[in-house]
């Protein structure tokens, strides 16, 4: 369902009832509960917010019933109950804050007073919620708490809070209500500093501290609002209360009577000023006056009416720092005022719901004109006429109500997602605005999943997966920084002029400075978080290895939020379930590369979508222009959005925008971006596995473990200061993305990026022009260097080490390459989920590391067992796993498929079949799932693909089951010829293989000639593709020679 607004152009008229303030009502309730004694809360509220507070006081023994237009408390000391209410419970220690910030800010503090542990949970797209700087000070306070990530569930011990000197920023007034709150009840005298120079949202401080004074405790503060005195131990008494009316949702009708011809009775509410009236937001009724409201009392009822005929408003000049929730609808009413509007000290409203400056951007989409800096919103009225237009309100109750409101002058309908989101703070808004003439209700949705109460989390390390936290020895690693950001930004100001990028494939490379990537970097995190991008929320790159993509993701990662790299080769369908699957709401994509156009292409997503029954989050798309990458933002009259996503209701939705223009457009706060830097256990990259046989699963690593393997591999092998490493794989893959970006920010060298592979530009620009010393990628790169070395190209005099993923090196191209290119040639072995498990050395003996996968890093543990978990001697073949400090996070959205990766003990089931020799190296002879079973034999095939690779007439090999009715599955063997065009015949293959040794019972029983063999990005053979293959042949000879036999009887 979406909330559909049409355009109004009658007259409102009627009488609009104002309901209590929640403000006030959760301050009270609070009060009320800690004050033993009965008080009568007079004025009843309904909203969401504040039911999860009365529930939450209900566990913890306070006594709440309503009684008419009353509550009453019955307070006292905090004991958990049997009660059950909006899914707190108190007996199991359980508080549910549902989305209430309120409730979770003032409760978390308060919770410590209760007789038992207790944990503070809500919903799942609430738990995303950062709440570091609060948590910070109430553990300042002495108040015993633990929270993965800053953020809920938050668990509080039953211990008082000790009180002393406690600092916090003035960025929210609900922080530091919630320190004053339970302050008076610490062991002794609490000191709270607010830091910053400044308070927000001083009004609702002030609120706090009085109504506090009503119920008997003590707060002293200086005349600047940056220090606060509260005695300890003191104790709240009863207090009879009536709540005020409540000004923020009022001001929504009186927004509404004030665009449109009217006459509206506000019952309830009877002061027109700010002076008369109890109500943090009260300065809305001054600013409507200053915009020209006609604001009256009703002599007959003594309440507030207007009476209007629709004529333009006054534009206003407004500090939102003390009013941050009045933005949303002082906007509105701006883009129906005369002259710009504007609105100063927006910065801390950001941090609201959603980033309610960025969302007000959307009265642009029904035709209104507003923009923003960081801290400042414009806004100009009257130009001309609104149409109706499809809306994101970001579940955001105010966002969602002002929208609305602004569609009501619009021609047309106007569709707002989240559409029950009012119910948070006003429950009756809808019913209200109808009731006055306002036409809204709820209509059907255009997506194809419901997009109301969306949950949106990252997943946490599940249990199995926090297995591999063992205590395993990594001496001689060297993993500071953990966080790899941060020496990015420590390189830009100890060798700021030094080479962190090094791109190659054009007519000469072209370099990039540690300066230069930094403020690149920095200009992203401010684009990202002027449109709204948090802590843990995924940001997605479709890039080729482009500078950008380097930039994108240091200033995505370096605020907190997770690197989604999209393969640039993905088509609609892999690209639409990364998309979805990561919720990401930025997406950033080149318009054109290799004559492909991906910004034209992503509207095929949204068939995509439609056809696989998903929804995409998008709602910003930023597009890099090829044609201008490396030129400083100018002219263009050609809009990022491409014609024909006018004709797609989805894609008009979203903004777009140059990456460019967007960058020369914000202003870093480098200040603000450095205070969001990431903890180690912050989750910094969501990769999709490639899925050749299910869907991808979406592989979470926390900054921890990508730091970890990137020090493992360095100490391992020897890497230093004096190597630059050499990325041809796709930084969208993990071998370029860890093994080589960052990687090279480990080691504080220069990174060298190919964008196209081709061994040509390779030899003359990666390594004869930029010097690149290490390399890790697929076996494929490995041959092509060779191939063009022997042809006659310069062999790669600066390349000393080359490790092989993806596919074991054969030993014969292993002995080879080592020859060719003059440099070691290292087997590894790894997966997106564990990072390198194993690697040879250069120390190691040619014998014992050609055709190895290599051996355990340090820290790493392998191991080999049979199908009943045993582990079997050296030399014998079983299934492979393995224990690592380098452990992914867990599955995204699928627990149940991450504990069925692990172990009871905790190890990780790589999937693999292999053996140990005697000297600790790994040799992989096969995936469980490509085993052939001949008639109960298994036949060891990458040893027999490994003997065919080193035929002279074959240049490629893969061995797969295919299927039969008597043994169930023979082999078969799909080669490609040599370059000299002659083919291996059957006969052969088969002397060739006696020859070497093989028995006659594992020979493969058919023999194939490709063009090439089906590998994926990073050079992995598709065996299913070769499997399919296979047994279509198979399938086809039967039908072959059933029609024969038919014939013949015939």
């Amino acid at each position: 369902m979406q909330l559909v607004v049409r355009g109004t152009t009658t007259r409102l008229e009627g009488v609009l009832d104002v309901p209590v303030s929640k403000y006030h009502a959760h301050r009270a309730l609070v009060l009320a509960s800690l004050a033993p004694g009965r008080s009568v809360i007079t004025g009843v509220s309904t909203t969401r917010q504040v039911e999860w507070t009365i529930g939450t006081l209900r566990a913890l023994g306070t006594k709440i019933t309503v009684d008419g237009d009353r509550y009453i408390v019955e307070g006292g000391p905090y004991r958990a109950t049997d009660v059950v209410d909006h899914g707190s419970k108190g007996a199991e220690g359980l508080l549910n804050m549902g989305s209430s910030g309120t409730t979770l800010y003032f409760m978390v503090g308060l919770a410590s007073l209760a007789d038992q542990p207790m944990t503070l949970t809500g919903m799942k797209y609430f738990r995303r919620r950062p709440i570091r700087a609060l948590l910070d000070s109430l553990q300042q306070m002495g108040v015993q708490l633990e929270a993965d990530q800053d953020r809920p569930p938050v668990h509080v011990q039953p211990v008082r809070p000790i009180g002393g000197e406690v600092s916090i920023a003035g960025t929210l007034s609900q922080w530091l209500s919630g320190l004053l709150l339970v302050a008076p009840f610490a062991e002794n005298d609490t000191v709270i500093h607010v830091t910053g120079g400044t308070l927000n949202e001083q009004p609702y401080v002030d609120l706090t501290i009085r109504m506090m004074r009503l119920w008997g405790l003590e707060v002293e503060h200086d005349d600047d609002w940056l220090t606060f005195r509260v005695r300890g131990n003191q104790s709240a008494t009863p207090h009879d209360y009536v709540i005020p009316p409540d000004i923020g949702s009022a001001a929504f009708g009186i927004a509404a009577a004030a665009i449109h011809p009217s006459d509206v009775l506000f019952r309830g509410l009877s002061a027109t000023t700010t002076a008369e009236t109890d109500h943090p937001e009260s300065e809305f009724l001054d600013l409507a006056t200053q915009m020209g409201v006609d604001l009256s009392i009703d002599d007959e009822t003594g309440f507030v009416r207007i009476q209007s005929d629709g004529s333009p408003l006054r534009a206003i000049d407004i500090d939102c720092q003390p009013i941050p929730d009045l933005l949303p609808i002082l906007a509105t009413m701006a883009t129906f005022a005369e002259g710009t509007s504007t609105f100063r000290n927006v910065g801390h409203i950001r941090l609201k719901e959603s980033d309610r400056v960025s969302a007000m951007l959307q009265l642009n989409t029904l035709g209104g004109k507003a923009d923003q800096t960081h801290d400042e919103l414009r806004v100009t009225g009257g130009t001309r006429g609104l149409t109706g237009a499809p809306l994101s309100s970001f579940n955001d109750h105010r966002v969602l109500m002002s929208l609305a409101i602004a569609g009501t002058r619009a021609r047309g309908a106007t569709s707002l997602t989240y559409p029950r989101a009012y119910r948070i703070s006003y429950p009756t808004f809808l019913e209200a605005m109808t009731s006055i003439g306002l036409d809204l209700d709820m209509g059907d949705p255009k997506a194809l999943e419901s997009a109301e109460n969306v949950e949106v989390e990252r997943d946490t390390l599940t249990e199995g997966a926090a297995l591999q936290q063992a205590p395993l020895e990594l001496q001689g690693v060297d993993a500071d920084p953990l966080v790899l950001s941060e020496k990015v930004r420590q390189m830009a100001t100890s060798h700021p002029d030094d080479a962190a990028v090094i791109e190659v494939g054009g007519i000469e490379p072209v370099t990039t400075t540690w300066r230069q990537l930094q403020d690149e970097a920095d200009r992203v995190s401010q684009l990202l978080l002027e449109l709204g991008v948090q802590r843990g929320e995924s940001v997605a790159m479709q890039l080729p290895n482009w500078m950008e993509f380097v930039a994108i993701t240091l200033g995505t990662v370096q605020i907190g939020a997770v690197a989604t790299p999209i393969m640039p080769v993905f088509g609609p369908r892999e690209t639409t379930m990364t998309l979805a699957r990561s919720r990401a709401r930025v997406v950033f994509l080149p318009n054109v590369f290799r004559r492909r156009r991906p910004a034209l292409e992503l509207l095929d997503v949204i068939d995509e979508a439609r056809a696989q029954k998903r929804r995409l989050s998008v709602e910003h798309v930023v597009v890099i222009r090829s044609e201008s990458r490396g030129e400083e933002a100018g002219r263009s009259d050609v809009a990022p959005i491409p014609a024909d996503a006018a004709k797609a209701v989805e894609a008009s939705e979203w903004n777009w925008r140059y990456y460019d223009r967007a960058l020369a457009a914000v202003t870093p706060d480098v200040e603000l971006i450095t205070s969001l830097s990431p903890r180690p256990d912050d989750v910094c990259q969501l990769l999709f596995t490639s899925g050749t046989t299910g869907e991808p699963k979406g592989v979470q690593h926390p900054h921890r473990t990508l730091g970890l393997a990137t020090a493992m591999e360095v100490a391992h092998i020897g890497l230093g200061d004096s190597d630059r490493i050499y990325i041809p794989s796709p930084l969208a893959h993990q071998t370029g993305f860890l093994y080589g970006m960052l990687l090279s920010w480990r080691l504080g060298v220069a990174s060298v990026i190919q964008p196209v592979w081709d061994s040509g530009v390779a030899l003359e620009q990666a390594f004869g022009q930029a010097r690149a010393s290490f390399v890790q990628c697929a076996t494929p790169f490995l041959t092509d260097l060779v191939e063009a070395v022997e042809q006659g190209a310069n062999p790669p005099e600066s390349l000393r080490i080359f490790v092989a993923t993806g596919a074991a090196v054969p030993r014969a191209l292993a002995q080879k390459a080592t020859s060719v290119l003059q440099t070691s040639v290292l087997g590894a072995f790894g997966t997106s989920e564990t990072c390198l498990g194993a690697l040879s050395t250069p120390s190691d003996t040619p014998e014992d590391a050609w055709g190895a996968d290599g051996r355990a890093l340090p820290g790493i543990r392998l191991r080999i067992v049979d199908d009943e978990g045993s582990e079997v001697p050296a030399g014998q073949e079983g299934n492979f796993e393995l224990l690592s400090p380098t452990m992914f996070g867990g599955y995204l959205d699928r627990p149940d498929l991450t504990d069925d990766v692990f172990t009871a003990d905790g190890w990780y089931r790589t999937g693999d079949l292999a053996r140990l020799d005697d000297h600790g190296f790994l040799h992989i002879t096969g995936r469980i799932k490509d085993v052939i079973n001949r008639g109960g034999e298994k036949i060891p095939v990458v040893e027999i693909e490994n003997l065919l690779y080193q035929h002279p007439l074959v240049s490629d090999a893969a061995i797969v089951a295919m299927p039969d009715p008597r043994l169930g599955e023979r082999a078969c063997a799909f080669v490609v010829a040599a370059k000299n065009g002659e083919q291996l015949d059957f006969a052969a293959m088969q002397h060739y293989l006696a020859e070497a040794g093989v028995s006659k019972y594992y020979w493969p029983e058919r023999l194939e000639f490709l063009d090439e063999i089906p590998r994926n990005v990073v050079g992995k053979v598709q065996k299913n593709v070769l499997r399919e293959r296979a047994a279509a042949l198979v399938a086809d000879e039967a039908r072959t020679s059933h029609t024969a036999v038919q014939e013949t009887q015939s």
